[in-house]
């Protein structure tokens, strides 16, 4: 699953054109790598969220503030949307990227198991958004789960799982409550392509 994205090189000005947002306080953003386990005092990841109108604002990564596991509401399964999520399925948002990290299960040359960290993005887009649905922390802030479908052909063998990106055409109509199937795989595709940051971890073949 999808615990790291990278936010640097994102334009929260593009963001806001994109969607015809309006903007909250921006100055203390986090731009640059997002980690989902990193302690969270406050609100800082941007976030366009739909909530009284269409906001850039800072928010928490999770729907739970008091979590069972490290993971929960960290990423949400969108096949599970109306049983699981249903309360805050029409809670939407978009995380603006420009890229994120998923781990390949590898038998290491130690002949241990492992993970072997790649970094995944859009082919034809520097930016992209990353679905989410949200809830409110105690503090009345908001915090997001992103949203994961079946792996399209470049992800399928790295992950087996694939958090839902989209460009600003997508993004709209997610953001105006279109139903999530038409976001899922293979209804939609993201052009995507990746670096494998960890080459020597590669396991090593006889021919």
């Amino acid at each position: 699953m999808c615990y790291n994205f990278n936010s640097k090189g994102v334009d929260l000005k593009k963001a806001i054109t994109d969607f015809d947002a309006e903007e909250a306080d921006t100055s203390n953003f986090s731009i640059g790598l997002i980690n989902a386990f990193a302690k969270q005092t406050k609100p800082t990841i941007p976030a366009i969220v739909n909530h009284n109108g269409i906001v850039l604002m800072p928010t928490y990564w999770g729907i739970k503030e008091i979590k069972k596991y490290p993971t929960s509401g960290l990423n949400l399964t969108s096949e599970k949307t109306y049983r699981d999520y249903k309360n805050i399925q029409k809670n939407r948002c978009l995380i603006p990227a420009t890229s994120y990290y998923e781990g390949k299960k590898v038998i290491l040359p130690t002949n241990k198991s492992g993970s072997q960290k790649h970094e995944m993005f859009w082919k034809d887009h520097t930016q992209f958004y990353i679905a989410g649905f949200y809830d409110f922390w105690s503090d009345g802030n908001i915090g997001f789960g992103l949203v994961t479908t079946e792996p399209n052909e470049v992800q399928a063998p790295i992950h087996d799982r694939m958090i839902i990106t989209l460009d600003k055409k997508m993004g709209r109509e997610f953001l105006n409550q279109k139903p999530i199937e038409e976001f899922q795989f293979p209804n939609f595709s993201p052009n995507l392509d990746f670096l494998n940051l960890e080459p020597e971890k590669t396991p090593q073949t006889l021919f």
